[in-house]
């Protein structure tokens, strides 16, 4: 990732639809949120991808856009082996859980995780995102 913005934060997608990843990486490119930005269509790629990372703050992500319903490993099995790293990792890198639904169990379930900071409904929704990272995170997603 040698050729990052440094003003804008670094964001991971994570999905097993190939489709919304796609989008996902525009809807964030175009609405200038970060054009720094790591998919992967497997949870257990990005958690071996933040295991090689996790003594390099600048190569871990800033915000992981995370899929609730995946196959193999959903969003939160991720979480809890999210949950494993170190509180160094876990202060860099702060969680949005994207879904086709939202149910309050899940929601609930969620609010477990103190790096999670919102649940947000597909398709991605830029100001609300925007609005989230300026109040949660203080980034400059202008």
């Amino acid at each position: 990732m040698s050729n990052l913005n440094k003003n804008m934060p670094l964001v991971m997608l994570i999905d097993d639809n190939e489709i919304d990843l796609f989008l996902n990486k525009k809807f964030l490119e175009v609405a200038h949120i970060s054009n720094n930005v790591i998919s992967f269509s497997h949870a257990e790629k990005a958690l071996q991808y933040l295991t090689q990372q996790k003594d390099n703050l600048y190569e871990l992500p800033d915000i992981i856009l995370l899929d609730i319903q995946m196959p193999e490993m959903n969003g939160f099995e991720f979480l809890e082996k999210f949950n494993a790293f170190s509180d160094k990792v876990k202060r860099k890198t702060s969680v949005i859980m994207l879904s086709s639904t939202i149910d309050p169990i899940d929601i609930k379930r969620a609010k477990d995780y103190s790096f999670l900071i919102d649940i947000l409904t597909k398709p991605l929704n830029p100001p609300v995102l925007k609005e989230i990272l300026k109040k949660e995170l203080k980034l400059n997603a202008a």
